[in-house]
């Protein structure tokens, strides 16, 4: 009787709950988004504290973009793109937010849009900040994702992007997931909980000329109240919170490595 209400589903050796698709799905983002999630909430804090007003930023679907874009709300005088059918949910009462949703083919599973028409959407704007997340981070295969399509919606917005910001808990490193989107020195910031491996330093640091003791490049600190002697540079709020920076007026890969409360 229960089966033919589908209410259960019944198998060889027993029954199971028939839920809808749709809850299933929710649950299954629902779930992703537990993960780590003082962590992703951490970042997600950060980051927006890297993101200034009149910016038109490039915000990609996952769960810890949606904390970036939670800590957002409130905020003036900001344009938004996004591929993420919660994070328009999310931010669509804002007042002070400029907000485009991209259309295309709608994955609920993560509520992305992707293919051809988010493509093109996503294509016919210039941003001034990206901020996307990431599956694995590895040394060997830089940034990766666990979508090919969703990969092409991102590298749309990383291509189009003055700067790129990359937002990932420390369970990221050492992962490699199937499709790849930039090398680990094509952004340029890196948002994470906390330390991220002694190799991983060790090559950010290389790459900003703290081991060849490059001139002008050096580490940061990051406080409550700010960067160290970051000259004005926008404020990081949160302890526990690292971020790897680009230093503009020494060159491309002049990186600033902080962490929230200690030297590095």
């Amino acid at each position: 009787a229960l089966e033919a209400l589908n209410q259960v589903r019944r198998f060889h050796g027993g029954v199971a709950l028939a839920l809808d698709p749709d809850l299933l799905d929710q649950l299954e983002f629902g779930a992703q988004a537990q993960v780590a999630v003082v962590a992703k909430r951490t970042i997600g804090q950060a980051a927006a504290q890297l993101i200034t007003s009149g910016q038109l930023v490039a915000l990609a679907a996952g769960t810890t973009t949606t904390q970036v874009a939670l800590a957002l709300r409130g905020r003036e005088n900001l344009a938004i793109m996004t591929n993420a059918l919660n994070i328009a949910q999310d931010l669509s009462r804002e007042p002070g937010i400029r907000l485009t949703c991209a259309g295309g083919e709608v994955h609920g599973d993560y509520y992305t849009l992707t293919g051809p028409v988010t493509e093109r959407a996503l294509s016919a704007q210039t941003y001034d900040l990206a901020v996307v997340g990431v599956s694995g981070i590895s040394l060997e295969r830089g940034f990766t994702v666990n979508s090919l399509s969703n990969a092409a919606s991102i590298g749309i917005m990383l291509r189009n992007a003055r700067r790129r910001m990359i937002v990932a808990d420390h369970s990221k490193f050492g992962q490699v997931s199937y499709a790849f989107l930039v090398e680990l020195n094509q952004v340029d910031s890196l948002v994470t909980d906390i330390a991220p491996p002694l190799p991983y330093r060790q090559r950010f640091r290389r790459w900003g000329g703290v081991d060849r003791g490059g001139a002008g490049t050096r580490l940061a600190r990051a406080t409550l109240r700010g960067w160290d002697g970051s000259n004005g540079q926008p404020h990081l709020a949160g302890r526990g919170c690292w971020a790897l920076r680009r230093c503009a007026s020494i060159g491309p890969l002049a990186w600033r490595f902080a962490h929230a409360g200690h030297n590095v």
